[in-house]
């Protein structure tokens, strides 16, 4: 099952069909500050994306608006078929409208925090496990089976029974990702998922993102590690104050980025 997925999204990369997310003139504001600006994106399948940018400039907004976790004023979102488009203020239809789409676009998405966010009283496997058996409604044979062979992709085979408090911060973060995969989503969307680890902990979670794209998985990272995003991702995406200012592949964002804007954010890494 795990196999298949990754199989179908990797020839759709490779053939360049439509986008499985695809956001439309998207706004947001709050307490009458334009947080994002009419943001237009697509991002093909089986790709991994990049969202730099200062702090405070939409990045993490935008992400919380394509998981449906935060509604926004206007434009559209697409992924895997399944739209939330908002034309007009909401009222109460239209909010009872935004949650029923959102629960269909969350439905092939997975949501990796910064601050991992793993149930402190669950073993890493119970964590695991209760999602799918609730969600999905899989016998607790089967959750356990998915979760044990997507721990030791991850590698924490060893770390099936242990809490979170017994867990470096790597490990938790990489039990998250693996959380995250056992709802078989389209999609994962990381919000700076290194942000709160030591510095020499890091590369083990970024080899999991990077062993994921190698098997086709669609990943959208929010990150400020330039190094990853010039690693890995397919795609780069610089914000500026709510508004996209440069899209392109890693090696012209870096090498030669055409914005003024672009090349003063990259200054200290160029």
């Amino acid at each position: 099952m795990i196999g298949t997925w990754l199989l179908v999204d990797l020839s759709a990369k490779r053939t360049g069909m439509k986008p499985l997310i695809s956001v439309k003139e998207l706004k947001k504001s709050y307490h009458g500050h334009d947080v994002l600006k009419g943001v237009d994106l697509d991002v093909a399948s089986g790709a991994t994306t990049v969202v730099i940018g200062r702090s405070g400039c939409g990045k993490s907004t935008l992400l919380r608006c394509l998981n449906g976790l935060e509604s926004f004023d206007s434009g559209s979102i697409t992924v895997a078929g399944a739209t939330i488009e908002i034309t007009e203020k909401k009222h109460r239809k239209s909010e009872r409208n935004f949650q029923k789409n959102a629960k269909k676009i969350r439905s092939n998405l997975g949501m990796v925090f910064q601050s991992f966010n793993l149930f402190p009283h669950l073993t890493l496997l119970e964590n695991m496990i209760k999602a799918p058996m609730v969600v999905k409604n899989i016998s607790r044979a089967e959750a356990e089976q998915n979760a044990e062979a997507l721990l030791k992709k991850v590698g924490l085979s060893q770390c099936l029974g242990r809490y979170p408090s017994q867990l470096s911060g790597g490990q938790q973060q990489r039990g998250a990702i693996a959380r995250a995969l056992a709802m078989s989503p389209r999609v994962i969307l990381y919000d700076e998922p290194t942000s709160a680890l030591d510095p020499w902990l890091v590369d083990e979670v970024f080899q999991v993102m990077k062993d994921l794209d190698a098997e086709g998985m669609t990943q959208v990272v929010v990150t400020h590690e330039l190094r990853f995003a010039r690693e890995v991702a397919d795609e780069v995406v610089f914000i500026e104050d709510g508004e996209i200012v440069e899209i392109g592949k890693a090696e012209q964002i870096f090498s030669q980025p055409r914005d003024e804007r672009t090349r003063q954010y990259l200054g200290r890494f160029l």
